[in-house]
């Protein structure tokens, strides 16, 4: 039994940790309703384009992100800059005119091709009235440890019902992954979803261990999120 307990807490640790994202940003379990609203957390940019069937597949590179999307066919080009909505994610999809399995690939009804600048200027969020952005907090953080913190960020990543929580990496467009001030940890009872757009307070905690390996230089815990 104590192996057990140990591996389901290693588990849930590995779902709410910093580490690299385990699919792509915009996918939703497959019972999920497309939107077309905008859920990029990264300038997205097409690398290959494949069409069949009456679809468009493209390979997109989206921050440290890459994974394909498939939408009723439309003018797209390697190249081109994106924004993408959410949909469902595939496991598995068939294509028999290109002969090809497509594995965790996200549907979607339209994909938006924008310019350079839209694309850059979509993911570079406001930082919230009187608050803080993620890099300025990596870089103040000695100085605001323990204090209420706001700040302004796209979800990125969501695990929700870990240890009685909801565990979220928000990005707002400041920081580098070099220097790994780009990515901010809070914990909430707010549900949301990723790609929204949110503001987020509490009190900024430093150098969380949470053991196994996981380690958090700064953290929101218990914060107050608003969808913004």
């Amino acid at each position: 039994m104590r192996h057990a307990a140990t591996a389901a807490l290693s588990t849930a640790l590995a779902l709410a940790a910093c580490g690299a994202p385990s699919g792509p940003p915009g996918g939703a379990p497959s019972s999920a309703a497309p939107t077309d609203a905008p859920a990029n957390v990264a300038m997205a940019k097409a690398t290959e384009v494949l069409r069949g069937e009456g679809k468009v597949y493209v390979h997109v590179v989206e921050g440290q992100w890459d994974f394909w999307v498939m939408a009723p066919d439309q003018a797209v080009a390697a190249g081109d800059f994106l924004l993408l909505g959410k949909g469902p994610q595939r496991a598995i999809h068939r294509s028999g005119s290109l002969n090809r399995d497509f594995t965790d690939i996200i549907e979607l009804q339209s994909i938006e091709v924008v310019d350079e600048g839209t694309a850059r200027r979509y993911v570079n969020v406001q930082p919230a009235p009187g608050g803080q952005t993620i890099a300025q907090l990596f870089a103040e953080r000695q100085q605001r440890a323990g204090q209420p913190v706001t700040v302004r960020g796209r979800v990125v990543r969501a695990n929700h019902g870990i240890f009685g929580t909801n565990w979220y990496h928000l990005r707002d467009g400041t920081g580098t992954e070099a220097a790994k001030d780009n990515d901010l940890t809070i914990t909430s009872a707010t549900q949301v979803e990723v790609g929204a757009l949110v503001v987020a307070s509490g009190a900024l905690t430093l150098d969380k261990d949470l053991g196994f390996g996981y380690f958090y230089p700064i953290i929101i815990e218990d914060a107050t999120v608003k969808v913004d």
